[in-house]
């Protein structure tokens, strides 16, 4: 019988556990928690009055303050909703030092008392004649730390201290306590997200107050500048003339980075759209050197240019990838000692490239995607390995040091690397302390969804294969036939542009699937071509499946294939042979590597 009765008391124990836990779960606000709980416990305890008193300050200045109180209904009944005077004192708190609950605190233990009203420690306003015996539990967090302390009031006959529920009210305590820790944690996170959002606020209504500031002034730079050109540019020297268009070129593009700055919360919301348009590269670099030229001039730094001849031109947005350029020239210039070096150089690169550079972010990188790689690169104070992920974080210079001896705002970097993520591109950075700099922005070449209708029926025109019905090319009698398997527009046009230069004749086939069902059926006569530059990285079916079938059939397999791929890896050479290619290329396309092999397999 004992044993039974043990048991049924563990699973009571176990069952009121459960359902206080169960209660307090999906509770968020800690004084709703307090609520359930104390409510909860006064009903199952036999208890005829509780409260819950949450502890703060730290020290002798710490009070215990009401988080929640609950009667039943017979202490209602008797002495109505509260006693005189004790929810005022409540609503105060109770001082350190004052009453029996601060013993508790400092020990962590609880205390039972069986007459509170004649306890020469009690708190005057809670003598009360009807008050009977009192339990005190500490209500602790997973450190230890008192969060809380809880008492009950109760009318057994039996001493509080020795009743059975006592190492039950222990265990709910210290569920209670997690659930205040958890709700604290919550509140406090949501405070913090709260004034971060003021801050925001804040931010935002300071910089449009300053943006009207700050647009004056530049509008009469502007201006005037513009008004004397005209007026006195016949009286000028052609070097007078160009100070004043750089004045004027400058103050426009200081205008227009105003814009951005100013309303950096249109970027961190991604409000800001892209005005995609074709871009000559040659002409974006000379704007802007112009912008820069007088400090670089000051400084007496050379200044090299280095264009990559395969991407003259590019589609995105001038006036941010110019804000990009101006913004990494700057940071060039100003942290390159004089008589420094500082290269501006424009590269074709594929996405095998990318992922090899310690990049500023997570974004997913394609391998066979076509970039455009802008760098700037420089022979200035450079910045230590651990330094380098600060320089992307918004109002961040590296150190003290730096920010008194150099002026900014620290804004330079994270625009750029933002304005880069705008066209799907990211920025990465390769630096060694006291020897020098080099960041690079990748934007890729792919921005079809960002075009307007006619850049998108430009690239249409570009999928299509060169000799399609519609456009027939005449064929000259002994020229070499080369068919291009691409998907890439960029990469069409760029190898068509080649290969017409060199008099070949050339057809597109830009899908992997379209391929495979043209190698499937029987040509016709005269329809084969002399080579086949094949891409491995295509839809539907990739190349090395295409190179597969094609040497596999008897009326294609004399052909020989050169594969064309990003896949530039160790290994990827004999893949590609493996496959069935004659021979490999990779991405970035060489112009006189292509020529070499062309000449070795069309003679």
């Amino acid at each position: 019988m004992a044993a039974q009765s043990s048991q049924a008391q563990e699973i009571r124990r176990l069952t009121f556990l459960f359902g206080l836990t169960e209660r307090l779960q999906s509770v968020t606000s800690v004084a709703t928690i307090g609520k359930y709980a104390l409510k909860y416990l006064v009903e199952n305890m036999g208890a005829v009055f509780g409260d819950i008193k949450l502890i703060s300050g730290e020290g002798d200045q710490r009070r215990a303050s009401m988080l929640t109180n609950g009667m039943s209904s017979k202490f209602v009944a008797i002495h109505g909703e509260a006693i005189a005077g004790m929810e005022d004192c409540l609503k105060e708190g109770i001082p350190y030092g004052q009453g029996l609950l601060w013993e508790v605190v400092e020990t962590g233990e609880p205390i039972f008392i069986e007459d509170y009203a004649s306890h020469p420690k009690a708190v005057a306003t809670f003598r009360h004649p009807t008050i009977g015996q009192l339990g005190i539990f500490p209500i602790k967090d997973q450190k230890s730390r008192i969060l809380a302390v809880l008492t009950l009031e109760s009318r057994t006959e039996a001493p509080l201290e020795d009743a059975p529920q006592q190492d039950i009210l222990v265990a709910a305590c210290q569920i209670l306590g997690a659930a205040i820790e958890r709700a604290q944690a919550q509140e406090e996170l949501k405070q913090t997200n709260e004034e971060l959002e003021k801050i925001s606020r804040l931010k935002s209504e300071f910089l449009a107050s300053m943006s009207h500031e700050l647009r004056t002034p530049l509008n009469s730079v502007i201006g005037f500048a513009d008004l004397l050109r005209r007026q006195v540019e016949e009286q000028l020297s052609d070097r007078q003339v160009n100070y004043l268009e750089t004045i004027e070129k400058s103050g426009q593009h200081l205008l227009s980075l105003i814009n951005d700055i100013l309303d950096l919360s249109k970027i961190e919301a991604g409000k800001t759209e892209l005005n995609v348009s074709l871009v000559d590269i040659a002409e974006l670099f000379d704007e802007c050197l112009a912008m820069v030229q007088p400090r670089i001039n000051a400084k007496k730094l050379q200044m090299y240019l280095n264009l990559d001849q395969q991407v003259k031109q590019a589609f995105f947005d001038r006036r941010k990838v110019q804000q990009i350029l101006v913004n990494l020239l700057s940071n060039a210039v100003k942290f390159t000692p004089k008589r420094g070096k500082i290269t501006l150089s424009a590269r074709l690169a594929y996405g095998a490239a990318l992922q090899q550079e310690q990049r500023m972010g997570i974004s997913l990188i394609d391998e066979s995607t076509p970039y455009i790689c802008l760098e700037v690169t420089d022979t200035g104070i450079g910045i230590s390995t651990a330094d380098q992920a600060q320089l992307f974080q918004p109002f961040s210079q590296i150190d003290g040091t730096l920010t008194r001896q150099y002026e900014g705002t620290g804004l330079g970097l994270v625009l750029t690397k933002r304005l880069a993520e705008l066209h799907g591109g990211t920025a990465t950075v390769k630096s060694t302390k006291d020897v020098g700099s080099s960041f690079r922005v990748w934007l890729p070449l792919t921005l079809n969804d960002s075009h307007d209708e006619k850049s998108r029926q430009t690239e249409e025109a570009i999928a299509l294969p060169l000799d399609t019905p519609e456009s027939p090319l005449p064929v000259k009698i002994d020229q070499k036939y080369i068919l291009v398997v691409e998907d890439k527009p960029f990469n069409q046009t760029l190898i068509s542009e080649i290969l017409e230069m060199r008099d070949y004749r050339v057809e597109i086939v830009a899908e992997g699937q379209a391929m495979l069902d043209r190698l499937q059926a029987v040509p016709a006569p005269n329809s084969l071509p002399d080579l086949v530059l094949m891409d491995i990285q295509l839809p539907q079916v990739d190349g090395f499946t295409l190179t597969k079938t094609l040497k596999n059939n008897s009326h294609w397999q004399h052909i020989p294939v050169i594969a064309i791929t990003a896949l530039a890896m160790a290994g990827d050479r004999e893949r590609c042979l493996a496959a069935g290619a004659d021979d490999y290329l990779s991405k970035p396309i060489q112009i006189q590597a292509l020529e070499t092999k062309l000449e070795e397999y069309l003679q």
